[in-house]
């Protein structure tokens, strides 16, 4: 009877460390898998959502320094350098409205299509260096199928269309809104209303991904729910 009891209380031992070890491997699952994340955002449940709806370079992908960097080799080479805080200041705008831009800032009359062009191949010279953000695209498998996506960019077809098929990530988009399919940009309501129309939405009950002032401005305006991202930050969702 003695060894029994011992053989017992040896049994449930062992079966407590391995029901805490099992334990244990499942909330370690859930950690790395970042499921808290996926369901609810700073106290935002995307499952509420109708539609999600992501901004691409600096939010789906690491691509700003890439940008960044082309811009100031092509201004420099026209004689007009310009510093990173204008290229934040105008990020997610098209490059033909940036290039506007300083040409009213510094008096000068550079050919916008011509430095757009010389400034795209500039970035698509170093093209292969983008990647993708794992955590944004956590969020885009995760409700792949589920809700209706999209992309709103300032980015040109030209390039976008090109890249996106290369990362393997063009089949989960439903809709992709270039900078070249509005007159007006980011920051008003335009190309989150051709998003709508492309995907048979209501803006009011979907959520918009951005790491610029520019497209969380035009978001805000077309009545969508925002989340500020930056992606050089470890929390990555910001506001």
């Amino acid at each position: 009877i003695k060894r029994r009891k011992i053989y017992i209380f040896q049994f449930s031992i062992n079966m407590f460390f391995i029901i805490l070890k099992l334990i244990n491997n499942i909330f370690a699952y859930i950690k790395n898998h970042n499921y808290t994340s996926l369901m609810n955002i700073l106290n935002k449940n995307l499952d509420n959502f109708e539609a999600l709806i992501f901004d691409l370079d600096g939010t789906l992908i690491n691509s700003m320094p890439i940008h960044n960097k082309a811009w100031m080799d092509t201004f420099a080479a026209h004689g007009a350098p310009v510093e990173e805080e204008f290229l934040q200041e105008t990020a997610g705008m098209a490059s033909v409205r940036i290039i506007e831009i300083l040409n009213k800032r510094r008096g000068i009359a550079l050919d916008t299509k011509i430095v757009a062009a010389q400034k795209r191949q500039a970035y698509l010279k170093r093209i292969e260096e983008v990647q993708i953000v794992p955590e944004l695209m956590e969020v885009v498998k995760k409700y792949h199928g589920i809700k209706p996506m999209g992309i709103v960019t300032g980015g040109s077809h030209a390039v976008v269309d090109m890249l996106l098929p290369k990362l393997g990530i063009d089949h989960y988009f439903s809709s992709i809104v270039c900078a070249d399919d509005t007159e007006q940009g980011k920051d008003t309501i335009a190309p989150y209303e051709l998003a709508k129309k492309q995907l048979g939405i209501n803006l009011k009950k979907s959520l918009f991904f951005d790491d610029g002032d520019v497209g969380l401005k035009g978001a805000t305006l077309a009545g969508m729910d925002v989340i500020h991202i930056d992606i050089t930050d470890k929390r990555i969702f910001i506001k």
